[in-house]
């Protein structure tokens, strides 16, 4: 199974079997379940790293990880969160943790447990959090119908980090604010491409919004005649996948765009529609390969649909409604027995106030082992290498002094080579001096006077 190239993971809210559960798309069987976890909030499932498996149950504050080979939670460590959350989200590299309880917005730092910050600027419940995938931002929506993009970076500093506390927090300005809808928003979904792609957004008040993320501009505005509850790109991002309330999903293609900024779906027609549910469309979700679109509903199942058909290929049942259902690549932890995560996690702080008589220095050691350092080796090795090492150095030396010597010879041969033959070169009346140097004038001086 660890040959998969992507799994599906799905929960549900009836909680007799499992929690969460990893099937084989191809198959429709169940490779691994998580249990003790209560009912999984909804759109709140996320793994952290390539390590652990998280969510938010549903009656309770309560974050329940799991390594992903085990079962059972991790031991030893209760995430206890201020309130029951509602939407949560993790960086693709684990390192930040964000949650939304009641209007407010929690950050964490997953190895330290630090709180960050609280951000409140929604004026009613935080539904949806999702990071880009540079882990750079993150856009949160809520039951206010409001949409905002917040930087990573601007909110997890603080330019008086002593100072804060409960009260003063909070006050950051985000990138965006989105406030195009009329009632609460469901779902969204980002580019590939982080802050230089689109926004997606679908909301109770019927429309489908399209955002710029690089100028914050409305692309385009969809309407349709069924409230909307889940939205997802294709792999291409051509192509959007719009799951609505009453059961069905709706291809819409971003290859053509019509002249004004507001369009009218026509759900009538059934070329481009997704018939099978019988109730509300909560999850959407596209496989690596472009060519399986994934639908979880109210009605307890998750359907495989072929794309290019539009038929259903398979049917993975369920005991209650699926709350979270998304492809996903494999993690061959999940098969490992003997796995060492390389992630520390530590319990998440409730409150920023701190006592500075009682902040204590906290180590964080990670498992990272990094193939470009060398090994460390045992002392009997360290010493075998250093007498190799110096045995290497003597015989290097001597081959050098060897070829010096070689190179003088050479060169005092070619030396003294060169001046014999300009020696010989030379002619020998050129060489000998003349013994009567004035007669030879006065021979000039007699033809010059005839």
């Amino acid at each position: 199974m660890a040959t998969l190239l992507e799994v599906l993971v799905t929960s549900d809210s009836n909680n007799t079997l499992w929690t969460s559960c990893v099937w084989d798309p191809h198959t429709g069987t169940s490779l691994m379940t998580y249990k003790g976890g209560g009912t999984a909030e909804n759109k709140t499932l996320s793994f952290i790293g390539n390590d652990y498996l998280a969510v938010v149950e549903k009656t309770k504050p309560v974050l329940h990880i799991w390594p992903l080979n085990s079962y059972q939670t991790v031991q030893g460590i209760r995430f206890i969160l201020p309130g029951k959350a509602t939407a949560f989200a993790v960086t693709r590299d684990g390192a930040y943790i964000v949650a939304g309880i009641e209007e407010k917005i929690y950050l964490w730092q997953t190895a330290s447990g630090n709180l960050l910050t609280i951000i409140n600027r929604h004026y009613q419940k935080v539904v949806m959090l999702k990071f880009t995938p540079d882990g750079r931002y993150f856009v949160s929506a809520a039951d206010d119908g409001m949409v905002m993009v917040w930087s990573l970076a601007t909110v997890s500093t603080h330019p008086e980090v002593d100072l804060v506390s409960q009260t003063s927090a909070g006050q950051h300005d985000p990138v965006y604010i989105f406030s195009d809808h009329s009632l609460p928003v469901t779902d969204l979904c980002i580019s590939k491409t982080g802050m230089h792609g689109r926004l997606c957004t679908v909301s109770s008040d019927r429309t489908c919004k399209i955002y710029d993320l690089s100028s914050g501009e409305m692309l385009l505005n969809l309407v349709f005649d069924a409230p909307l509850c889940s939205i997802t790109f294709d792999v291409l991002e051509l192509n959007i996948f719009v799951g609505t309330t009453e059961g069905k999903i709706h291809q819409i293609s971003l290859t053509n765009p019509p002249r004004n900024r507001e369009l009218l779906i026509d759900t009538n027609s059934n070329s481009q529609t997704y018939s099978a549910h019988t109730k509300a469309v909560n999850c959407l979700s596209v496989s690596l390969d472009g060519e399986t679109l994934m639908s979880g509903s109210n009605d307890e199942q998750v359907i495989l649909w072929h794309i290019p058909s539009k038929q259903p290929v398979r049917i993975i049942r369920h005991k209650g409604p699926v709350t979270n259902a998304f492809f996903t690549v494999n993690f061959p932890a999940i098969y490992k027995q003997d796995f060492t995560p390389n992630m520390i996690l530590h319990s998440l702080e409730r409150t920023l106030e701190k006592d500075s008589d009682e902040i204590t220095e906290l180590e964080v050691f990670t498992k990272k082992k990094i193939s470009f350092w060398p090994e460390q080796h045992t002392d009997f090795e360290i010493n075998i290498s250093s007498k190799e090492l110096e045995n290497e150095f003597k015989f290097k030396e001597a081959a050098l002094h060897e070829e010096l010597n070689k190179l003088k010879t050479i060169n005092s041969n070619l030396y003294s080579m060169a001046i014999e033959k300009t020696l010989k070169s030379i002619p020998a009346a050129a060489t000998t001096p003349n013994p009567n140097p004035k007669n030879k004038n006065k021979k000039k001086n007699k033809k010059a006077s005839q």
